[in-house]
């Protein structure tokens, strides 16, 4: 029997780390020891361990919690801002109607579902969005027909907010290597299983209908899990996308 194969990239490092001990409950009652190759077994587990080690201890620093914080708000203002744009474009005043439709357009221009993206896209889209809403006589006045400086404000102050955040992170912890360390953490886990599965195919075909038939169907199953989970999530962005 062979293993489901599976895009590891497509993963969240969380539902990378569910894998990895959903694999090591399945196959822990298999006899390692008995057949000299313990070493796969331990490979996964030290692996999927030290990986969940370092994701918690991410998780749980003040930093991160403050740049999460800081995202929610700018994503609120930044939908907000997108909602009231929208609502404004049924409004019986012609120029009203206008000027939603020029910063409609203008928010387009730079990214209108930015609060999708990552925190570097985020921040430079942001920022010409802002310097537009300055600059650009069309959309200044806009702005002011719909008396929205306000949301624009909230836009500005929450980016900065944003920013501080992660420079605050990053400065703390300069020399850890954090991103990079999280990628080699997870080579580890994704090298240990291809290996440990290797093993097992291979050990089924001299088994077949047996105990590792049996394992592999378990890790197929939590494989299907784990990839019924990233469509409905990819799903959940496209409609997302589409409604805002």
């Amino acid at each position: 029997m062979k293993i489901d194969s599976f895009n590891e990239a497509r993963l969240r490092n969380a539902e990378f780390v569910s894998l990895g001990n959903d694999v090591l409950k399945i196959t822990k009652t298999y006899d390692w020891a008995k057949f000299n190759v313990l070493g796969f077994y331990t490979k996964v587990e030290t692996a999927a361990g030290h990986l969940k080690t370092h994701l918690n201890k991410l998780n749980t620093v003040s930093e991160t919690m403050a740049i999460d914080a800081a995202d929610d708000m700018f994503n609120h203002g930044w939908r907000a801002f997108k909602f009231i744009c929208k609502s404004l474009e049924l409004h019986p005043d012609a120029k009203k109607r206008e000027a939603a439709l020029t910063l409609i357009e203008l928010s387009k221009t730079h990214g209108y579902n930015m609060h999708n993206e990552s925190y570097q896209v985020q921040n430079a889209s942001a920022k010409m969005f802002l310097a537009d809403c300055i600059n650009k006589p069309e959309a200044k006045a806009a702005i002011e027909t719909l008396a929205l400086q306000e949301n624009i404000e909230h836009i500005d102050k929450a980016l900065n907010n944003l920013v501080t955040a992660i420079e605050t992170r990053k400065s703390k912890f300069v020399n850890e290597k954090r991103d990079d360390n999280t990628k080699i953490l997870r080579q580890k886990l994704s090298m240990s299983l291809d290996s440990m599965f290797k093993y097992i195919e291979a050990m089924s075909v001299l088994t077949p209908g047996g105990e590792l038939d049996n394992m592999i169907k378990e890790i197929n199953a939590s494989i299907q899990k784990l990839d019924f989970a990233v469509k409905m999530r990819t799903t959940h962005k496209t409609e997302e996308a589409e409604q805002n």
